[in-house]
């Protein structure tokens, strides 16, 4: 492991680039077989345990990052059953870009529950926003680019919130 990372760092960088859309857009086809849904009439969208996410696949700006996103999302909720234990989350987080969205440990639980109130500033399409919407929390968020917030007030609608 250590000699493919030693590589790994070798490799110039748009070599690099090309080698993490490539997995990113592999990612993104596993997360729609598993996800994604078609109403009658024909529009799409995520739908992942509750939590429901426009299909924006399509729109290249948020293509690759919707992949990392999904997956730092909901992996431990849809693959683990929420179970936010310190020993899951420490293995998962090897491979994650930001990380998983929970933990505990016997001591501290920062796990999203029913009536929570959250804050998800920053909030992009709102995944985040949905996930903690399905768990019954009330979530207030917040997205400063006019074009990615037009796609969280579609979540918004999609997930049924005011």
């Amino acid at each position: 492991m250590l000699k493919s990372i030693a590589h790994w760092l070798k490799l110039p960088p748009f070599i690099k680039s090309a080698v993490l859309s490539y997995l990113a857009v592999r990612r993104l086809q596993t997360c729609k077989k598993q996800w994604l849904v078609y109403t009658s009439n024909k529009e799409a969208y995520f739908d992942i345990n509750g939590a429901k996410l426009p299909d924006v696949t399509n729109i290249s700006c948020y293509k690759t990052s919707l992949a990392y996103v999904l997956e730092d999302t909901f992996h431990i909720p849809y693959f683990y059953n929420d179970n936010h234990d310190k020993a899951i989350v420490e293995q998962v987080d090897k491979f994650m870009i930001e990380g998983p969205y929970g933990y505990t440990d016997g001591q501290f639980d920062v796990t999203v529950k029913n009536n929570d109130v959250v804050i998800d500033a920053g909030a992009w399409i709102g995944n985040f926003s949905a996930y903690a919407t399905s768990k019954g929390a009330t979530v207030y968020a917040f997205e400063p680019v006019k074009e990615t917030f037009q796609m969280l007030c579609k979540t918004k609608e999609l997930n049924n919130v005011n």
